[in-house]
This record gives C-alpha cells, sequence and structure tokens, in this order.
C-alpha cells in the first residue's frame, strides 16, 4: 500500500490556510493489472482521480480514512496504459496535488530506467516541496497550486549536502517535516544540485 499524508503548514496566508499534499513511498511505476494503494489533516474526504493521458478523467476513486492521524487510502487497479496520471483532491478547499505521469509495465516487465536527478524531480512535485518552493528546473512540471513562501530553488544547484540538512533539520517555523526517507532525500538532493548521475533500471 502506498501511504499518502495531508499536513497543515504552521501559518496561514492573510485569505485562508493552505495544505501540503505529500505521497509516502510513491514507486517509480506501476505494474498493469496489479492493485496499488495510495493512502491520500483528519475529516477530510479526500479522492484520487486517475486517467490514461493528459486531461482524459477515467475514474474517480475515494480515499478512506485510516487509523494513523491525517492519513487516507485509496486502491486501484492500474490500467494498461503506458502511462497513468494521478491527481489527489484532498477535501481541503480547492486544495490538490498534480503527479508526474507514472509509468506502467506488463507484469514480469522490466521497470524504466530512471535516474537519481529523473527521480528526484518527481518526488520534488509528489512530496508538495513545489507547493511552497517554484522551481525553474522542472521540465513539464505538473499544474499546482504554487504558495510561493519559500525561496526559488531553480537554477541553483545548490550543494547537495546542504539540501539534505535543511530537509532532515530545517529549523523553520514554515516549513514541514514530510518524513523523507534517506533514499527519497538523497533523490531530491541530486536533482536541486544539478548532479548528473548514471540511469538504473532492472526486472521484478
Amino acid at each position: 500500500m502506498l501511504k499518502l499524508a495531508a499536513a497543515l503548514i504552521a501559518g496561514f496566508v492573510t485569505m485562508g490556510g493552505w495544505a501540503v499534499v505529500t505521497v509516502k513511498d510513491l514507486p517509480e511505476y506501476f505494474v498493469a493489472g496489479q492493485q496499488h494503494g495510495r493512502t491520500l489533516l483528519n475529516d477530510l474526504h479526500p479522492s484520487l482521480l486517475i486517467a490514461t493521458s493528459e486531461g482524459k478523467h477515467e475514474a474517480t476513486v475515494p480515499a478512506v480514512a485510516r487509523p494513523s492521524a491525517g492519513t487516507y487510502a485509496v486502491t486501484f487497479t492500474a490500467p494498461n496504459a503506458e502511462r497513468v496520471f494521478l491527481t489527489i483532491k484532498t477535501g481541503f478547499m480547492n486544495n490538490q496535488l498534480r503527479l508526474y505521469p507514472q509509468s506502467v509495465v506488463a507484469a514480469g516487465g522490466s521497470r524504466p530506467a530512471m535516474t537519481a536527478g529523473e527521480r528526484g524531480q518527481i518526488l520534488f512535485v509528489a512530496k508538495g516541496c513545489n507547493t511552497c518552493h517554484s522551481n525553474i528546473d522542472l521540465s513539464g512540471r505538473p499544474d499546482n497550486q504554487l504558495i510561493k513562501v519559500g525561496p526559488e530553488l531553480g537554477g541553483r544547484h545548490l550543494a547537495r549536502e546542504y539540501v539534505i540538512q535543511k530537509i532532515k533539520n530545517a529549523a523553520s517555523q514554515i516549513m514541514p517535516d514530510l518524513g523523507l526517507s534517506d533514499a527519497e532525500t538523497a533523490a531530491i538532493a541530486t536533482f536541486l544540485s544539478g548532479e548528473r548521475t548514471a540511469a538504473t533500471g532492472s526486472g521484478h
């Protein structure tokens, strides 16, 4: 099961509040025909919009609240398509999160090759970083709400160690702890630093 949590940022803008949506355990791909769980602030009614092409809505699956605070789950079967487009509607005002298109592979097939930087770019959106930080280096960025409470992070080639430290120890009343794993933090740091790494891919 994949987990998705919505964390309320500690602070409010003049016209109201905002939420950061962060996807837990985002896979690099989905397997066609297999069921996948997507776990999306308490007392919300979130849902997952599924499409196999951009702008073509095919299904909406409501989320179910889980025992953990602010955690919701959705189970869906990956379609037989090259890619799946996922949009998480949080139920918090009009807040939603469009993810980068996710690859779908046939059962038993090889996962697509992906560099750490490419993975980091996908996670930068999926983990909610792009809600508060604009980034001109995001190629084909999904159309998501941008609050801009944090600095622009594109075109700066930040030191990898600095990015890791800021993610793990934000020391900020605004930036939330998104609970990223070491691997997720490293991938985002690679993307923001502009490092080039070899692509990896393998079979199941």
